[in-house]
């Protein structure tokens, strides 16, 4: 990511958000990060890492930093269409939040903040009611 998409991803930010719900680092080198706190509507706190190495060229992987559990008590590690995931790395979940034919270099991180907000809610509400996400999020080409 080049510095006037930084600064310009940075204003979305600013317009949208508290500062201390964000924290950019390693910006201007091979391994950008973005880190973003989630709040869900009961109260729950997640925080969510980007890896930004390839945006905007590619979707970025976005992690919640712990591994969740399904309300089964499975670990979701792995690959999964009806949870929306794929697969984890640093022990993180990893959520699948847009298709590859859907992306496209114009996708602010904001609005991927904002699917990975309603994927937490869905994952929420897959542990009240034990239906997988894909009962509640249709899937991106």
């Amino acid at each position: 990511m080049d510095n006037a998409r930084y600064q310009a991803e940075l204003g979305v930010l600013r317009r949208k958000l508290p500062n201390s719900w964000y924290c950019f680092e390693g910006i201007g080198t091979s391994t950008p990060t973005l880190k973003m706190a989630a709040r869900t509507n009961s109260g729950n706190l997640y925080t969510l890492h980007f890896d930004l190495s390839q945006f905007p060229m590619s979707i970025p992987k976005v992690f919640v930093t712990r591994m969740l559990k399904t309300k089964s008590g499975l670990e979701m590690r792995g690959c999964s269409a009806s949870m929306h995931t794929l697969d984890s790395e640093h022990g993180w979940t990893r959520i699948c939040h847009y298709g590859y034919s859907s992306w496209t270099p114009n996708v602010s991180l904001y609005k991927v903040f904002i699917k990975c907000r309603l994927w937490l809610e869905m994952y929420e509400a897959h542990l009240r009611t034990g239906k997988e996400i894909q009962y509640y999020l249709n899937h991106q080409a």
